[in-house]
């Protein structure tokens, strides 16, 4: 057999180091750069964070030179964080609420639904054998607030020779469910709700409320008003207060944790104002870390021999490194989000109807850099507007082509339709077909199940299940 020796050529692009971490620092969110941030410190003690009162005391020790420790940061005014709200979404929606405006509704403090309860019963005092019940149901309970297991579950799981019942394990339960946040610590939906209501002053409309939770949620989720009127022996307005009790309530009431947890520490990179009737781009000053060179070992190499400076050598180019990286992100962010802005100067002046379609393509070969590496900066990066906070990602979208010849984004369609749906008679809901109709007269041209499609993204029912009594 004749063997033959074959030579392939091929191009391998190897990433130093340097350039490894600056793309992994440029896809990383504000948190997440705070948080590798602290691991390069460990790593590295030649590089410090310091606070602003440390800035007057130190600010003419000579660290690293300008160049390699900062940047110059444009002006910008300060903007009240826009309010995140909480938009309870009940299964196939048939009804949804700002529970954030609820008069129920209590932020709470910034530690996990787990912290929290673990909290609440090392202050209870029961035995030790309780307390391992109560922390394996504590450990059951997932972020809506739900118990996942069931008691048998529970009963399986736990050694026999602590002879304990599937009763105690019911009895510790409803200790939880009592001590717990209203609705936490439920096995459904219905006692989920129904514990939050037991949890208030009992009054006739919250009685009939429990008893449409408990026996004719299906009735209220179809809106079948008059059989339910028929069956509960209500009339019109005390049917009404039912359906308001019930939609104040929260389905999930562990999203109250959860939510406030990761929305807590979303940290805008970038700030957008109008000055003089023109947008003004800048970097949020409170989301850039302030670094210098540790005093201690500066002052060490500053009067070490050679064999000293030179074995730390290698971490002090490190830490330059780490400085200049991240210099690199917030300029590249701050570049990138200057050319968003210019696209959809209309979004901030009129609002999301008014946004433009926008490719990543576009800004890519606008600032000069690849595709992925605008991806990147767009991912989990956040801008300030007098609209509210928006992820950079946001403002990107395919296009329509309208009946006056311009393009329309994705954004501005769906907008215009929720604009439409909330102008809409409560007690008369615009059909999907009537809704085209509409948009038409505004040079929309768009397909029925193109206006069902973006309908069900903003999470707003069909027709029947919009209707109010």
């Amino acid at each position: 057999m004749k063997q033959n020796l074959q030579f392939k050529a091929s191009q391998h692009l190897s990433l130093t180091p340097q350039l490894q971490q600056s793309i992994k620092l440029l896809q990383m969110s504000s948190v997440e750069l705070n948080q590798e941030l602290e691991i390069l410190i460990q790593q590295n003690p030649l590089i410090e964070i310091f606070e602003e009162e440390d800035e007057e005391e130190n600010k003419n020790t000579p660290t690293m030179s300008q160049e390699e420790t900062s940047f110059e940061i444009l002006n910008h005014q300060e903007h009240q964080e826009a309010i995140y709200d909480h938009e309870i979404n009940w299964g196939d929606e048939y009804t949804k609420d700002n529970y954030a405006e609820s008069p129920d509704y209590q932020e709470p403090a910034s530690q996990t639904l787990k912290q929290y309860l673990e909290d609440i019963f090392h202050l209870i005092p029961i035995s030790e054998k309780d307390q391992a019940i109560i922390s394996l149901l504590i450990d059951s309970i997932n972020e809506d607030g739900y118990l996942e297991e069931s008691l048998d579950y529970f009963l399986a799981s736990i050694p026999k020779e602590y002879e304990v019942s599937i009763e105690e394990i019911e009895s510790l339960l409803k200790l939880l469910q009592k001590q717990a946040p209203p609705g936490i610590g439920a096995r459904d939906l219905i006692e989920c709700l129904t514990l939050q209501l037991e949890s208030k002053e009992e009054t006739p409309i919250h009685l009939l409320s429990i008893k449409v939770i408990k026996n004719h949620l299906n009735l209220l989720a179809a809106r079948d008003f008059v059989r339910l009127k028929k069956i509960l022996g209500c009339e019109d307005e005390a049917l009404r207060d039912v359906q308001k009790v019930i939609k104040s309530l929260n389905p999930k009431p562990g999203n109250i944790f959860s939510t406030i947890e990761s929305h807590h520490f979303i940290q805008h990179e970038v700030n957008v104002k109008k000055v003089k009737a023109k947008w003004q781009v800048s970097l949020n000053e409170q989301a850039i870390p302030k670094l210098r060179l540790n005093h201690i070992y500066r002052d060490l190499i500053k009067n070490s021999q050679n064999d000293v400076a030179h074995h730390l050598s290698s971490q002090i180019q490190e830490a330059k490194w780490i400085v200049k990286n991240i210099q690199q992100r917030f300029i590249t962010i701050l570049k990138v989000s200057e050319a968003i802005m210019r696209h959809q100067k209309d979004l901030l002046d009129h609002g999301e109807s008014m946004m433009k379609p926008l490719v990543l393509r576009e800004i890519a070969e606008e600032v000069g850099l690849h595709e992925s590496t605008i991806s990147r900066v767009t991912s989990n990066k956040y801008i300030n507007t007098p609209r509210g906070i928006y992820e950079l990602k946001f403002f990107f979208g395919s296009s329509i082509d309208s009946a006056s010849g311009n393009e329309l984004a994705s954004t501005a369609i769906r907008a215009k339709i929720k604009e439409v749906i909330k102008q809409e008679d409560p007690k008369k809901p615009l059909s999907d077909n009537e809704i085209v109709l509409l948009l038409k007269r505004q040079n929309i041209n768009i397909a029925r199940r193109t206006v069902a499609k973006y309908r069900e993204i903003l999470n707003i029912a069909p027709t029947n299940l919009r209707k109010i009594l």
